[in-house]
């Protein structure tokens, strides 16, 4: 396993599935350097699931990478849509109280 480092801290450790995932963004990254981006927010949708990934694990990251993606459409919105911000009730990565 490989731990991942966030502000200095040790986030969590990834797994294969997870490593996987984000090996497979960053070939498709590589492989459209130089391309325009057809993603209509920033960060873009691939920056944005590799985000996701790292701070949510391989499957909840997935998931938010795949609603992302699906908000891009002709005519929907557009902008700056960063992951949302890991809250206490979902932070499977915080120390427990008790």
């Amino acid at each position: 396993m490989t731990n991942v480092t966030h502000n200095s801290a040790v986030v969590h450790s990834l797994g294969k599935a997870q490593r996987a995932m984000l090996r497979a963004i960053e070939w498709y990254q590589v492989q459209r350097t130089g391309a325009l981006s057809p993603c209509r927010f920033f960060p873009s949708c691939s920056e944005y699931t590799h985000e996701a990934i790292t701070q949510y694990g391989p499957w909840h990251g997935l998931w938010l990478g795949l609603r992302r993606v699906s908000r891009c459409r002709p005519f929907g919105p557009s902008g700056y849509d960063p992951i949302p911000e890991a809250s206490s009730c979902c932070d499977h990565n915080a120390p427990q109280k008790g």
